[in-house]
């Protein structure tokens, strides 16, 4: 790459990550601060009157998590550490989840080119102006910092977007999942702070995202997301695409853990509510779509601090 190639990529970047910090300070009300404890095995955080985490809490509350594990003879291997982009990847994360039916098109265009950094072309003319004016948004964002290597669109009459795919493994990653459990665990935060603010109480909260554990028999096992609100403990997985493989997998681990469905919930981008509601019902898990997630996260946790 050449050295005024670089420069204007750096520019982006520069330019993407001054925006995105000015976006969430000026967002008070959906404030969350963490607390890094350990060797970054725990986020821990307690949800105060006004529902704005805080990174209060009390060194046995630390070690809920692990102590609930250990409990059921799995052990922690590993936790992934914070990443200074976490702030970037959750911002996009948030608007590609909240707006994935307009996005899915072309996400699925990225995902199937990006191995090789492959050219993709998306026509939008029949889209809903909104959906345009989102996807336009989100490749934007893309582009900025540098996870398209090239955009452009193309205005009437041809409402098409022509980018070329990045092969930089932090995009990567990002495309084939990492958005979903960042989307999912933003969802957690923003429920336990509503259900916090509908019941006027403290919430004591912490969770791991993408621990790798060992299993009472042995095997390595990855958690997408494991949480707790006081004495209740959650376990999601998130797919995109074909899930029923993952079914039988996911049901034993429920099992192990010992949540019922209603503690055992996976997240699947591509399904309908009638769906996710026939799945639950033959399965021992909670099958929920992103547009459900959040809600019925906040009914859970409530029923859970007023016993039912």
């Amino acid at each position: 790459m050449e050295n005024n190639e670089i420069s204007s990529l750096l520019e982006r970047i520069a330019t993407a990550l001054e925006r995105i910090a000015d976006s969430l300070s000026g967002n008070n009300n959906n404030a969350i601060s963490e607390a890094v404890t350990g060797e970054g095995v725990n986020r821990s955080e307690i949800l105060e009157d006004e529902g704005v985490l805080t990174d209060a809490k009390e060194e046995d509350e630390s070690n809920a998590i692990e102590e609930f594990l250990n409990k059921r003879n799995i052990k922690i291997k590993t936790v992934p550490p914070e990443d200074g982009a976490d702030e970037v990847i959750n911002s996009l994360s948030e608007f590609l989840g909240k707006n994935y039916d307009g996005l899915q098109e072309l996400l699925t265009k990225i995902k199937r080119n990006m191995q090789q950094g492959g050219f993709i072309t998306l026509s939008i003319k029949d889209y809903p102006q909104q959906d345009v004016s989102n996807v336009c948004q989100f490749s934007t964002r893309l582009y900025e910092i540098a996870f398209l290597e090239q955009y452009k669109y193309f205005k009437s009459p041809q409402y098409l977007i022509k980018a070329k795919t990045t092969t930089l493994p932090t995009a990567q990653n990002f495309f084939s999942g990492k958005w979903l459990e960042r989307y999912v665990l933003l969802s957690v935060q923003s429920a336990v702070n509503l259900a916090s603010k509908e019941l006027d109480t403290e919430f004591a909260f912490s969770y791991l995202l993408n621990p790798q554990v060992v299993l009472p028999n042995g095997d390595d096992f990855e958690l997408d997301l494991i949480f707790h609100v006081n004495e209740s403990f959650y376990w999601i997985e998130a797919k995109s695409g074909d899930y029923q493989q993952h079914i039988s997998k996911y049901s034993k681990m429920s099992r192990i853990l010992n949540l019922d469905h209603e503690h055992s919930i996976m997240v699947l981008t591509d399904i309908t509510p009638d769906k996710s509601a026939a799945l639950t019902s033959l399965f021992s898990m909670t099958v929920s779509s992103l547009s459900q997630l959040e809600e019925m996260l906040i009914d859970t946790i409530k029923a859970d601090q007023s016993g039912r």
